[in-house]
């Protein structure tokens, strides 16, 4: 990962010398909270269970790291992960996570544009503030974007890029101009209930919560939003993006290093873009992040440069390995949705290579939807089903889900197998399939990084070009 800065505190404001303590700090929504206290000039202490590369980074930003436990402070702020919520007994001023982010900038001025929506608001906000660039934008983002310190950064522009959390109504504490809503898929249904109908309810709440500016979204959201929107009596000034919309994006290239593609707004051409990385779900996120640079008076020209900038963030197509007969990618999704955009993308990115996805979609608080993962994954030339493991709790899988949906992807044509601990990886792919050339993909939670990276070194091990090693 590329080496972050620390931030340069704030020491003049009001809020520099406060004290402020997380629970959850090595959390991807947790530690860029710390780092906008950091740099606010914040005295900041945290703890977490276990260390990882955000709690390392911020003990060496200057924070008072404890790893083992969690504790809550006598004094000052305390801010708590959603996995250790609040307790809400007398002691030090407590809030949540967004809660203080919005305290935080808020006390700086900042002017916040949300990305909200079911998924891949991380990346499409990483776009945004890469779009943003020249107004010098501060963000809150919950993965490790190239250059900011844990998906964070407080500068000097007017304007904060913030993801807007859905889990629990998370985002209600932010008061945002803009908001960008990506999509509304069925996601959180221990929170939002089964289909999209609770988030498209909370999500309408949430953009008509605070007058906005404008709301830039797909015209397939809109239409999902517009009956609650009627209902809540009031509607934000929306954009939308897709055919027959307010913009229309087509694409003029697609290549293994990215893609450009050009806007029309009623049909007159506005400018060109190129994302420099591949996958059509990138294109949305860009599209719309150039609508909003464009509607805060930045010319095509200036935000189309900036994107040329773009990196992805961590877990995000990241490559682990690479040489002539294999490619190791790793990536963070965890939905079909994000599994059908995750396969378009590398078919962009690696043509003609033999794609072996490896995937632990398991989650502890919901069982997942095997017939809509089946599908979504037979797209791949094989696919490796992770065991569901410590998953299989009460209210999370059943233990046999490995093997029954590795039977459903078999049943649209694709083979499929249960990566069982030592069972030799030459087995778990077609018979009389050549090793090479590979494209292997891991696929899910962080939870399940720590068996990714072994997998990683076991097909490294077992398939890596040896004499171009």
């Amino acid at each position: 990962m590329t080496a972050t800065a620390a931030p340069s505190p704030a020491v003049g404001h009001p809020l520099a010398g406060q004290a402020v303590h997380f629970n959850g700090l090595g959390g991807k929504g947790i530690a860029p909270a710390a780092a906008l206290a950091l740099a606010a000039g914040m005295t900041v202490s945290g703890d977490d269970l276990s260390p990882n590369h955000r709690t390392s980074a911020l003990a060496a930003a200057g924070a008072d790291v404890t790893v083992g436990n969690n504790r809550t402070p006598v004094a000052g702020l305390h801010v708590a992960t959603a996995a250790r919520p609040s307790t809400g007994v007398a002691g030090p001023l407590q809030m949540e996570r967004l809660e203080f982010v919005q305290h935080l900038l808020a006390a700086h001025g900042k002017r916040q544009i949300a990305v909200a929506g079911s998924l891949g608001k991380s990346t499409a906000a990483a776009v945004l503030h890469q779009v943003l660039a020249p107004t010098d934008p501060s963000a809150y983002i919950g993965a490790d974007v190239p250059g900011l310190l844990c998906g964070a950064t407080l500068t000097g522009g007017p304007w904060a890029v913030v993801e807007a959390c859905e889990y629990r109504d998370a985002y209600s504490a932010l008061a945002p101009e803009i908001a960008v809503a990506l999509n509304i898929t069925s996601n959180h249904e221990d929170h939002f209930g089964a289909g999209t109908g609770g988030f498209a309810r909370s999500l309408a709440g949430f953009l008509v919560a605070h007058p906005l500016r404008l709301a830039v979204m797909p015209a397939d959201v809109a239409d999902l939003l517009q009956p609650h929107l009627r209902e809540a009596g009031t509607a934000p000034d929306i954009d939308t993006l897709g055919d027959d919309a307010d913009w229309t994006v087509t694409i003029l290239d697609a290549n293994p290093r990215g893609t450009v593609f050009v806007l029309d707004h009623h049909g007159r051409g506005v400018g060109t873009w190129t994302v420099p990385a591949p996958g059509r779900h990138l294109v949305t996120a860009a599209a719309c992040a150039a609508i909003t640079s464009l509607h805060l008076g930045l010319t095509p020209a200036d935000s189309a440069d900036a994107l040329r900038g773009f990196r992805l963030p961590l877990r995000r197509m990241s490559t682990m390995h690479t040489d002539a007969n294999l490619v190791v990618v790793d990536d963070n999704a965890r939905q079909p949705d994000q599994i059908a955009a995750l396969i378009q993308g590398l078919r962009q990115a690696h043509p003609g290579r033999h794609l072996v996805l490896a995937v632990a979609p398991w989650g502890t608080r919901n069982k997942r939807d095997l017939d809509a993962w089946a599908p979504a994954l037979a797209e791949a030339d094989t696919v490796w089903v992770l065991p569901v493991g410590p998953a299989a709790v009460p209210g999370g899988e059943d233990p046999d889900a490995d093997v029954r949906l590795a039977n459903l992807i078999r049943l649209d044509g694709t083979p499929a197998y249960v990566a069982t601990p030592g069972v030799p990886l030459r087995q778990l792919l077609p018979a009389g399939r050549q090793p090479g050339p590979l494209l292997v993909t891991t696929a899910g939670y962080d939870a399940s990084l720590t068996a990714f990276t072994g997998l990683h070194d076991q097909v490294i091990g077992t398939f890596a070009d040896k004499a171009g090693a």
